[in-house]
């Protein structure tokens, strides 16, 4: 028995008298790929766990700082939705402001932030943190004629907040995430070192704290829900369209927030892989696939994967394609051990078909938070091209949540199997996280 601190519980799973394992069950049906752990979770929502936010985005902000100090970046200026939310906690029409620059924030390396929000929001903002104020929108598209004027202005706030915090400009540097030419051609102006955001924000963000993977497990609970409403809707007749549908209807329903795909597809479209849903209506025998993608609770993603077929007698190379990808997936995780090294991770995963090599998925393993993270893994056979320069120098640390994923395709084929789970590295090894179980019939 393992605990995480905060008084998360993994229990190894019983065995029989025989030493076989007996496999957890969802609904009645076993876990075809079993796990040397199961997660006892108590409730499958928060019960088990009260999430303290408030608690929450102070360590996630010290974390923050802390790279900082460790990269003598005296600020941040944060546009990114995901590193936004990470830094303070706020989010403000995730979808839209992704694409428009219309809020952001200047995190320091010490104390708080100064919370640059979308106008007619600023009430949100100034809910959790003192120093709220509207944000300029220097954009292009929003100030067109006044382009340089508004983003002069703009950056001149921005220098003011990093004057402040460090003294002389050309001794300290100044992260940035997202950003668009004029504004940073007006930082450069201003005489700012700009340097990038993003590794500091992932170096972050790579280790999650005990509220973080609780918040995980509730992501997981939503997407799960949902993959069952949409296994019980396949039948002939009905639309990827209408599948989507039915997968949204009751992420929403139960708090998730959005899906980043639409990586729902069936039949002829699953081979290869990176159809999104569309017309196509499901005919029997037809595998249908997804990748969620989908972002729960207070932001943080459930990225499985999942196919199933419409009727319940598949042929031989489906139920080949589905023992490839769980096989793989089945070895990867044994080996994503703590101190367990990326490269050895690597070039010790399960080989496979090579019939399955050249329509790949891109990576066989990611990291999972508020988005996909670090670190990114390619398969074996990606390296004997790319070269072992690709895979990132480092060891696999406690609190580590990863996607394990495969992609199960032969060219010329008319489908294709695609499967994905989430798994937390502990003390003791790897457990995994998501729980919806595989098909039987695809076995």
């Amino acid at each position: 028995m393992t605990n995480l601190k905060g008084g998360i519980t993994f229990e190894a799973q019983p065995t029989e008298d025989n030493g076989a394992r007996t496999l957890p069950t969802l609904n009645g049906r076993p876990f075809v790929h079993g796990a040397p752990f199961v997660a006892d979770f108590g409730s499958p929502h928060t019960e088990s766990l009260l999430v303290d936010m408030s608690n929450l985005r102070k360590k996630r902000l010290a974390k923050v700082q802390q790279e900082m100090v460790r990269r003598d970046i005296a600020g941040l200026v944060l546009l990114n939705p995901a590193n936004i939310r990470y830094a303070t906690g706020l989010a403000v029409m995730t979808a839209w402001t992704s694409v428009n620059l219309a809020r952001y924030v200047f995190v320091p390396a010490a104390g708080e932030p100064t919370i640059f929000e979308y106008g007619k929001a600023l009430f949100r903002a100034s809910a959790l943190w003192a120093d709220s104020r509207i944000a300029r929108t220097w954009q292009y598209r929003f100030s067109q004629r006044e382009v340089h004027t508004r983003a002069e202005q703009w950056a001149s706030e921005i220098t003011a907040l990093l004057r402040a915090e460090s003294g002389m400009l050309a001794e300290r540097k100044l992260g940035i995430d997202v950003m668009d030419f004029y504004g940073f051609e007006a930082l450069k102006e201003q005489g700012i070192t700009v340097c990038d955001a993003d590794e500091t924000m992932q170096a972050a963000r790579v280790l999650k704290e005990v509220e973080e993977i609780e918040l995980i497990k509730q992501s997981l609970v939503v997407a799960e829900s949902a993959l069952y409403d949409l296994e019980v809707a396949i039948r002939p007749g009905v639309s990827e369209n209408e599948l989507l549908g039915v997968f949204y209807n009751k992420m929403l329903a139960l708090g998730g927030e959005h899906c980043s795909t639409r990586l729902l597809c069936s039949g002829e479209k699953t081979n290869p892989w990176f159809y999104e849903a569309g017309t196509r209506r499901v005919r029997p025998g037809d595998l249908v696939a997804i990748d969620t993608d989908m972002v729960g609770p207070e932001g943080y993603l459930c990225d499985i994967s999942r196919t199933f077929i419409c009727g319940d007698k598949a042929n031989s190379y489906q139920r080949e394609a589905y023992r490839v990808a769980t096989e793989f997936i089945q070895g990867t995780f044994e080996l994503c051990r703590p101190g367990a090294s990326l490269r050895d991770i690597c070039l010790n995963s399960p080989d496979y078909p090579d019939e399955y090599k050249k329509l790949c998925y891109s990576c066989m393993i990611h990291g999972i938070g508020m988005d996909d993270e670090p670190p990114f893994l390619p398969y074996p056979h990606a390296i004997k091209k790319v070269g072992e320069s690709v895979i990132p120098d480092e060891e696999l640390k406690p609190n580590t949540v990863l996607s394990i994923e495969f992609y199960a395709g032969k060219e010329g084929y008319p489908d294709g199997v695609k499967l994905e789970d989430q798994v937390l590295v502990t003390e003791t090894g790897p457990v995994w996280l998501s729980r919806y179980p595989h098909t039987n019939a695809l076995c």
